[in-house]
């Protein structure tokens, strides 16, 4: 990792227009769960509409978002406007760059995705069933996960957002709702395995295989993309 490359890549996307989304995604989550929270249904069960907000939303939506965000900010548009060029001049192994980054991207998903959906858990049912435990766990792993996806596409495909874009909509919001065997493949399916079985629930695929998975394709992200980067010339930019 590399102190200089960690904080300028905080500044740029904290930046004012890019944070002010990253807290309507976290505001979206908190808002809702009020709302549930407050809806005249009885009494709130953890494993009912709480739940699926967390799953659904949460896992679903504002984490892969949220990283998309911090994806296009910090890697696709830095290549897309040749502003990466300054990191390349320097004498720093492309391999840090890309980890520097992929951190910065996996800390935010961590501060506006996932916490603030363990945050709306307690809003919705308090500690009853542990599902904000749950959800900070689920949602970590998912993070995990869609940061290394999202990582190794802005580098390996030259349309990098449509390419995460149509891997989130399509494989991960369409094909794996349709195809078990494809949850094996999945950073959504991922955290809301991890989810599940925090709660003791039925979990598919196993939370294990889920937690393991998901350190795989982080670590597979990093070094294929920081592979990728190293093959890529100032002049290439």
């Amino acid at each position: 990792m590399n102190a200089a490359i960690i904080r300028l890549a905080l500044r740029s996307l904290l930046g004012r227009s890019r944070v002010i989304v990253l807290m309507a995604m976290s505001a979206a989550l908190v808002l809702l769960a009020v709302i549930i929270r407050l809806a005249p249904t009885g009494q709130l069960e953890a494993t009912g509409a709480p739940l699926d907000l967390v799953r659904t939303f949460g896992i679903g939506v504002v984490v892969p978002i949220v990283t998309l965000i911090g994806t296009t900010t910090l890697l696709t548009s830095e290549i897309d406007d040749g502003s990466i060029i300054y990191l390349l001049s320097k004498p720093v192994p492309r391999g840090v760059i890309v980890a520097s980054k992929m951190l910065v991207i996996l800390a935010s998903s961590l501060a506006f995705a996932v916490v603030p959906m363990a945050l709306a858990a307690l809003i919705m049912v308090g500690t009853d069933g542990g599902l904000w435990w749950s959800a900070l766990l689920g949602g970590s792993v998912s993070a995990i996960a869609y940061t290394g996806a999202f990582a190794l596409l802005a580098l390996l495909v030259k349309r990098s957002v449509t390419g995460c874009l149509l891997y989130w909509l399509v494989w991960e919001s369409l094909l794996t709702s349709v195809l078990s065997p494809a949850q094996y493949l999945s950073a959504r399916a991922y955290g809301g395995s991890v989810t599940h079985a925090a709660m003791g629930l039925e979990a598919h695929p196993a939370a294990w295989f889920a937690v393991v998975a998901a350190v795989v394709v982080l670590v597979a992200g990093a070094f294929f993309a920081g592979w990728r980067l190293a093959r890529v010339t100032i002049s290439e930019v």
